[in-house]
C-alpha cells in the first residue's frame, strides 16, 4: 500500500503570498520545493530567463572544441557516433548541424538497436578506418567503449568522447578505481575532477556545451548566426533532457523552459511537422508533450525501424517531406504503444506468479516473444505497478537481452556491477540499466540479485508526496494559471499533488478505447461537485471499492445511484467544452475515508 506523506516544509508562506501576489496553495507548493524567499521564487517562476552555466566549466570541453575545430580547419573527415534513443538522436542532430554550418567534412552513424547494440563498436571503427575518417566524435556514448576506442587509436583515428553515463569502475579494497577509455579527449560531467555545478545533464546537453564553445572559437561565421543557432538548438536539448528523465532543476529546468518555448517557432521543419501531427501547433508545450507524445516518436523509430528516421526528420528541410516523415513516426509510435500494452499484460501475469509463491525483492521477468526494444518500457511499467526493481529480458538472436528499472534506494548499475561476470555486456545508471547474457544464466541472475538485494519493507513501500489539502471550490482558472508558472514538471520538479478527505463518489463509468480508465462524479465535503479522471488502473480501483464497500455498491455506482466516501490524491486540471472551462481532477491515488 502506498504511504501518503504531506510535505508541509517550514516556510513563511504568508510572506510569499504577499510578496508574489500568488495564492496560498501555489505558495505552499513553492515552499515544498525549497523555494522560500521572494527573490528565489522570482527566479524559479521565470526559468526561461535564467542564464545558462558557462560551458568552459565542464572539464575538457574547451579542449574538445579546440580539437574538433582543428580538424574542421584542416578539412579532415569527422564522423559522429550517436545513439538510438531520443537523447542520442538529439545530440547527433545538434553536433551534425553545427559541424555542417561550420563547413566540416562530417557525417554520422547511429548504431542499430538490435544488430549493433548500444554505443560505438568494433565494426564502426573498422568502417571508419576504411572510410579514411580522421576523428570520431561520440555523443551519449563512448565512456564504456574502451576496446573500440583503443582500436581506433591504433588505426591512427583521433577520438573525442562526449557522454554523460556513469564511468566504468572497479573496487580495489575500499578504493574505487575509475576506468576511463583511451580517448584523446573525454567530456563527461561524471568523470573524476569535473567541477561542473550540475553533473546530472543529458548527453545532448554535454554535446551542446561543446558546440557552444566550438561556435565561440570559430571566427569565420557571423555572431548573430551563432546566437540564433544556439537558441534553436535548445529545442532538441529540451526534448532530450525530458526524455532522458534528467532532474528538472537548475540549468536543466532553464533549458527545458527555453527549448519548449522556442519549439513552435524554431527553424527545424521536422519539429514543427511533428507538432502538427499531434495538433500542438497552437498549444503551449509542456514537458508532458515532450516526454509522452513527441519524444517517444523518436524512440519508436529506433525500436521498430531505425533511429535514422528520427534524425532524418530533424535534418529534413522540405516542409511537405517533413510532414510525411512526421506522420510515419507517429504511426510507428502508435504501433509501439499497442505492442507495449500486450507485453506489459504478459509481464504482469509473470510478476504476480512470482510474488505469490516467493519472497521476491527484485523481479527478473523473461518474455522471449517481447520485442527486445520494448523491454525497458515494460520494466518501467512493472516497476510502477509492483514497486520492485524490475528487469525484463527478451530472446535476442544469440542471447537474452533486456533492460531494468529501479526504485529509490537500489542502485541497479551498482548491483549489476557486482554480478558483471555474468553479462556479455551491461551499462546504465542507478535507476536504469541495459544488459545481455546467456539465456541459461537468467535464473542464476535472479537468484543472486534477490539474495543480495537487502531492501527493507520501508524501501519497498512506494511514497506519494502531497503538497497541500485543496478543496474543489479552490480549483479555478486563476489557480491553474498560477500552477502553470511552476512548469516544466518532471523528475526533480514533480507536478503538484493535492489531497482532500471525505469526497463522495456518486457515479462512475469506464472510458477509453479499451475501458481501462474511469470517469468519476465527485462531491467534496463542502458540496462542490466536479469530474474526476483516473487513468492508472480501472480494474484495480473497481476491485478496491468492491473489497471495501461490496460488489452491490460497485454495480450501483456504475448506474449513477451509489455513494462511497474516499480520500483522494489528485492534480487539478481544467476541461474545455464549447468554449467554456470546467474544473476537474486527475486522480493519482485513493483510499477509504476514515472518520478520525
Amino acid at each position: 500500500m502506498t504511504e501518503w506523506i504531506l510535505k508541509n516544509k517550514k516556510a513563511d508562506v504568508e510572506k510569499l503570498e504577499q510578496e508574489l501576489g500568488l495564492s496560498k496553495p501555489v505558495c505552499r507548493v513553492l515552499a515544498n520545493r525549497g523555494v522560500t524567499e521572494p527573490q528565489q521564487a522570482c527566479e524559479y517562476l521565470h526559468p526561461h530567463e535564467a542564464e545558462l552555466i558557462n560551458a568552459s566549466l565542464l572539464k575538457n570541453a574547451e579542449q574538445a572544441a579546440e580539437t574538433v575545430l582543428r580538424y574542421i580547419r584542416e578539412n579532415r573527415r569527422i564522423r559522429i557516433i550517436g545513439d538510438y534513443d531520443v537523447d542520442g538522436v538529439m545530440a547527433t542532430f545538434l553536433l551534425y548541424k553545427v559541424l555542417h554550418v561550420l563547413g566540416a567534412s562530417a557525417d554520422y552513424r547511429i548504431p542499430d538497436r538490435i544488430t549493433d547494440g548500444y554505443g560505438m563498436n568494433m565494426r564502426m571503427v573498422e568502417e571508419a578506418e576504411r572510410d579514411d575518417i580522421a576523428l570520431l566524435l561520440t555523443c551519449d556514448n563512448g565512456i564504456a567503449a574502451a576496446e573500440p576506442i583503443a582500436k581506433a587509436k591504433e588505426a591512427g583515428i583521433a577520438v573525442v568522447v562526449t557522454d554523460h553515463h556513469e564511468i566504468p569502475s572497479r573496487k580495489e579494497g575500499e578504493k574505487v578505481v575509475y576506468e576511463l577509455p583511451p580517448a584523446d579527449v573525454i567530456v563527461n560531467p561524471k568523470q573524476p575532477g569535473d567541477a561542473y555545478p550540475q553533473s546530472g545533464i543529458c548527453g545532448a546537453m554535454v554535446a551542446y556545451k561543446v558546440v557552444s564553445l566550438l561556435l565561440e572559437k570559430a571566427d569565420f561565421i557571423d555572431e548573430k548566426e551563432k546566437e540564433e543557432l544556439l537558441s534553436e538548438l535548445l529545442v532538441p536539448v529540451a526534448f532530450a533532457t525530458v526524455c532522458d528523465v534528467m532532474e528538472l532543476t537548475g540549468e536543466n529546468r532553464a533549458v527545458v523552459a527555453k527549448g519548449l518555448k522556442k519549439a513552435k517557432e524554431c527553424n527545424i521543419p521536422g519539429v514543427r511537422a511533428l507538432l502538427a501531427a499531434y495538433e500542438l501547433e497552437d498549444k503551449d508545450l509542456t514537458a508532458y508533450h515532450a516526454g509522452f507524445l513527441l519524444g517517444p516518436c523518436f524512440n519508436a523509430a529506433g525500436r521498430l525501424d531505425t533511429a535514422l528516421l528520427g534524425l532524418e526528420l530533424l535534418l529534413c528541410e522540405n516542409e511537405a517531406e517533413a510532414h510525411t516523415r512526421a506522420s510515419y513516426l507517429k504511426e510507428l509510435n502508435d504501433i509501439r504503444k499497442q505492442m507495449t500494452q500486450t507485453a506489459t499484460e504478459q509481464a504482469i501475469v509473470l510478476a504476480e506468479q512470482k510474488l505469490a509463491k516467493e519472497d521476491v525483492q527484485v523481479l527478473v521477468l523473461y518474455l522471449p516473444d517481447c520485442h527486445e526494444s520494448l523491454a525497458g518500457i515494460v520494466a518501467g511499467r512493472i516497476r510502477e505497478k509492483f514497486y520492485r526493481p524490475t528487469i525484463v529480458l527478451t530472446k535476442g538472436e544469440t542471447c537474452a537481452k533486456g533492460s531494468g528499472r529501479s526504485i529509490d534506494g537500489y542502485s541497479m548499475f551498482e548491483k549489476l556491477s557486482e554480478q558483471k561476470e555474468m553479462f556479455l555486456a551491461f551499462g546504465g545508471h542507478p535507476m536504469a540499466a541495459g544488459m545481455s547474457l546467456e539465456e541459461k544464466d537468467i535464473p542464476v541472475l535472479e537468484e543472486r540479485l534477490n539474495r543480495a538485494a537487502g531492501l527493507t519493507e520501508e524501501q519497498l513501500t512506494p511514497k506519494l508526496y502531497l503538497d497541500a489539502v485543496l478543496g474543489f471550490s479552490e480549483i479555478t482558472e486563476d489557480l491553474m494559471d498560477e500552477l502553470a508558472l511552476l512548469e516544466p514538471f518532471g523528475n526533480g520538479n514533480p507536478k503538484p499533488v493535492f489531497a482532500f478527505s471525505g469526497v463522495r463518489l456518486r457515479g462512475m463509468r469506464r472510458i477509453g478505447k479499451d475501458g481501462s480508465s474511469l470517469r468519476l462524479q465527485l462531491t467534496d465535503a463542502q458540496g462542490t461537485s466536479l469530474t474526476g479522471l483516473y487513468f492508472r488502473d480501472a480494474d484495480g480501483m473497481e476491485e478496491y471499492i468492491c473489497k471495501e464497500f461490496g460488489a452491490s455498491v460497485v454495480t450501483e455506482l456504475y448506474r449513477g445511484r451509489g455513494e462511497v466516501r474516499l480520500t483522494l490524491a489528485f492534480s487539478p486540471s481544467m476541461d474545455e467544452y464549447q468554449g467554456r472551462k470546467y474544473p476537474q481532477i486527475i486522480i493519482e491515488n485513493y483510499k477509504k475515508y476514515v472518520v478520525s
